[in-house]
């Protein structure tokens, strides 16, 4: 019976039932001013959520907010690849009308990758506090998030793909965000 409840050919001996966590969008005039928020448009698998909600837990990131129709963090394949990060890191959703309005009020940079960016993301100076702004595995940002961004960077590759995994691309982005408040 565990097993069916668990999802997992092995289950462990325990079973949790919790309840889903949600906030809502910082206020930008509040937010601390090392802040680092990640936002996500229309993310459709819940292993590179999990994923990015765990790195995002990793960097001290303050949150991570959901733009527009997204998987559900709360899913077993998300909590799993969260790894716990779930109950650590705020979530909030949103609409795409409602975060345009919202991160026009942005006090620091929002940063968006894009494939058309030219300036490299590693050669950049962040400006806290900083909003990285993540599209969908295949199609990127939307036109409208990608305009609502002060800022787009680009991840080199050498390779002949175009484009990273978007759990990769992010993990990235927050360390390269980070870098000089992330120390051994």
């Amino acid at each position: 019976m565990l097993a069916k409840l668990a999802a997992k050919d092995n289950p462990q001996t325990m079973l949790g039932v919790f309840e889903q966590r949600w906030t809502p969008e910082p206020a930008p005039k509040a937010v601390a001013g090392d802040a680092l928020w990640v936002a996500l448009e229309g993310v459709r698998d819940p292993g590179n959520l999990g994923t990015i909600i765990r790195t995002a837990d990793a960097v001290g990131a303050g949150g991570v907010m959901l733009i527009g129709t997204c998987c559900d963090p709360y899913s077993h394949e998300a909590v799993r690849a969260s790894m716990g990060s779930i109950f650590n890191v705020p979530l909030a959703r949103v609409s795409l009308e409602r975060f345009l309005g919202w991160a026009a009020t942005w006090r620091g940079d929002r940063v968006g990758t894009h494939l058309e960016a030219r300036e490299d993301f590693r050669a950049v100076r962040y400006r806290l506090p900083a909003l990285l702004v993540m599209g969908s595995e295949g199609p990127g940002l939307s036109p409208a998030i990608a305009q609502a961004c002060s800022r787009l960077v680009k991840i080199p590759m050498a390779g002949r793909l175009d484009s990273l995994n978007l759990a990769v691309a992010t993990a990235l982005m927050l360390y390269e965000m980070r870098r000089e408040s992330l120390a051994l």
